[in-house]
């Protein structure tokens, strides 16, 4: 016994003590009231549990596992009495060293081989961890599995998105040009029916003749057919202009049916097809209209709704009523599928006093979506006391240019319509620009074919909507009659049936035709050139709009730069956009031009020549009859 009265006996402890410990009072560190509070053999002192830990000690189990592995290890016999020894009374200083061992720190994270599952627990090396009820859920989850499963859907999604951005990319519009309703700066494309195909081989072109002619009017571009003189007269074509009825077909060119299927096949193709309507002689006057115009929008709505309303309140068709316009234009929208309107014969009416009720009831009868279209002549002879109102009613003016009145004449006439003060209100019409009809001679006559591709270029380049006349594309030149074989119908000569090149189907089978010669000249090679500017037209706003709006200003886009000594030059723009001139030649002579003064540089887009070239204007050659379209470098 010592003098804390703490036996030393060895054989009371139960283990070999050295001599120090057991002579020495100087081998407690603790004082003596903390030797008679922690030591867990002085009598008289309730002994603590067996797994009491001290709060400074981490946990690592019951004593039980502790005996065990102090018993492995022979160190942890000698190494107990260590330097400090602070808080390594309770419990197992084996164990507490183990907790800091390198080797043993991360036993828990073994894999599932390491251990096997036990009743009470899961056993991982030389640590068992009891698994209990109020352990939480997610312990038992598989954790391997579900990283796998969360990266892959991760790498899932990462690919998903970028297939979407791709897709998003790829489908983007090749341009983001302003867009406008389908007749603004749109090309339409007029035709004489009777000179375009036949079908039944009796010499006279007709509706189903037109119909298997659709694939051509899509390659061409064009944005509308315009059909004119389809009614029936007493002498069908010779007389087309004495039309005897509003609401039927010649029975040469076929029946309503057949207008309503070729409506169809040029639908299928985003063509809209249009009729002319020669209204006079065949109406003499303007009836009441039959709503109150005063209380109608105007065609600047673009709602297209009112118009089954009308249909539906508005009176039927009958043979008494054929000389109401309304009611023909009734006739043929629930009818034939018709697109829009070109009133001929207006000028007759000009000083009717029925004349701006009518023509309000004529919009609102088509809608927003349906175009109507009357001549710059019938315009410039309504009183100026309503001409404001009734510009406000119609969606394009026909303007004709005359080439044959030389370049001065031309420039004059695009100068007085793109800066006229009556076509630049917001809620006037577009100008539609004529080179040739069925009341006009052929471009052509009397002069070398290029004159027709000159000027046709020349004309898709103005501001509006331009319409070409069937043929003017090939050059398609008068009737050749020299033996005066058909002087009859002499007035038809400018009508010559359409011709087509290589192994197409020509016009009809029938040997001589009943009305025309058969034969007349033409240019094939002219059509890649007006398809090509076609096209150049339709993606470029430079070209199609009719002006700039820019804070509730209209802003020309177009200018006449020069017309002199038979050169005639245009410039076109739009903000952000690639500027185009066209300098045309209408002389017969060759010239090299130094325009340096309007351009610096640029490249031919369009031409007779059809080069692809970067182009300077000092010295800029202009061949005789010839347009080239150049997109002038900033």
């Amino acid at each position: 016994m010592d003098h804390l009265q703490i036996s030393t006996d060895p054989t009371l402890l139960g283990a070999d003590l050295p001599e120090s410990l057991t002579t020495s009072p100087s081998v407690s560190t603790f004082l003596p009231e903390e030797d008679a509070s922690t030591c867990l053999l002085l009598p008289g002192t309730p002994s603590p549990p067996l797994d009491f830990t001290h709060p400074l000690t981490p946990s690592m189990g019951n004593v039980e596992n502790c005996e065990n592995i102090a018993g492995d290890d022979p160190a942890a016999e000698t190494s107990s009495s260590g330097s400090s020894g602070i808080g390594m009374g309770g419990g197992c200083t084996s164990g507490a060293g183990n907790l800091f061992n390198n080797h043993n720190e991360y036993q828990h994270l073994r894999k599932k081989s390491d251990g096997k599952m036990q009743e009470n627990g899961m056993a991982n090396g030389t640590m068992n961890i009891a698994l209990t009820k109020d352990m939480p859920s997610f312990v038992h989850w598989d954790w391997p599995l579900i990283r796998k499963c969360t990266f892959f859907v991760f790498l899932a999604g990462i690919i998903a998105m970028v297939a979407i951005v791709v897709t998003m990319i790829a489908t983007l519009p090749k341009s983001c040009n302003p867009s406008v309703p389908w007749y603004k700066g749109s090309v339409f494309y007029e035709v004489f029916p009777a000179s375009f195909q036949d079908t039944n081989d009796d010499g006279l072109g007709d509706i189903r003749g037109l119909i298997g002619r659709a694939d051509y009017f899509q390659t061409l571009g064009i944005g509308a057919v315009r059909l004119n003189s389809i009614f029936p007269s007493a002498h069908y074509p010779d007389r087309f202009q004495e039309v005897t009825s509003l609401t039927a077909i010649d029975e040469v060119l076929g029946k309503v049916e057949d207008l309503q299927k070729f409506a169809a096949v040029l639908h299928e193709r985003n063509i809209s097809l249009i009729l002319d309507l020669p209204i006079y002689p065949f109406v003499t006057h303007l009836n009441p209209p039959s709503l109150d115009v005063d209380h109608l929008p105007n065609r600047t709505s673009g709602s297209d709704t009112p118009t089954s309303e009308f249909l539906r309140l508005a009176r039927s068709v009958n043979g008494g009523q054929e000389n109401d316009i309304t009611n023909v234009l009734m006739f043929w929208l629930a009818k034939g599928g018709v697109d829009g309107f070109y009133i001929k014969g207006l000028e007759q009416f000009s000083e009717d006093p029925l004349l701006l009720e009518n023509i309000k009831e004529w919009k609102y009868t088509l809608g927003g979506d349906r175009v109507l279209i009357v001549s710059k002549s019938f315009i410039d002879k309504v009183p100026e006391a309503i001409v404001r109102d009734v510009l406000n009613q119609v969606d394009l003016v026909d303007v004709l240019l005359d080439v044959a009145n030389g370049t001065e004449a031309i420039a004059s006439t695009v100068r007085d319509a793109i800066d006229g003060t009556l076509l630049k209100g917001v809620d006037h019409p577009w100008v539609h620009w004529s080179l040739g009809g069925v009341n006009e001679r052929r471009l052509s006559s009397g002069m070398n074919s290029n004159v027709t591709l000159a000027a046709t270029l020349m004309q898709l380049m103005l501001p509006g909507t331009s319409s070409i006349f069937y043929g003017d594309e090939i050059a398609l030149a008068e009737v050749h009659d020299p033996n005066e074989e058909h002087k009859e119908t002499q007035h038809l000569h400018h009508l010559p049936v359409m011709t087509w090149s290589g192994n197409q189907n020509q016009f009809t089978g029938r040997g001589t035709l009943p009305w025309l010669p058969k034969s007349a000249a033409a240019s094939y090679h002219h059509l890649d050139i007006v398809q090509e500017m076609i096209e150049l037209r339709k993606r470029s706003p430079s070209i199609y709009l009719n002006a700039v709006v820019k804070e509730g200003q209209i802003l020309p886009n177009a200018e006449v730069k020069s017309s002199k000594n038979d050169i005639m030059v245009i410039q076109r723009w739009y903000p952000r956009r690639n500027s185009f001139a066209s300098i045309t030649n209408f002389g017969t002579k060759n010239v090299s031009l130094d325009l340096t003064a309007m351009f610096y540089s640029g490249e031919i887009v369009a031409g007779a020549s059809m080069v692809k070239e970067r182009v300077y204007f000092q010295k800029f050659n202009v061949g005789s009859l010839e347009t080239v379209v150049v997109r002038l470098h900033k």
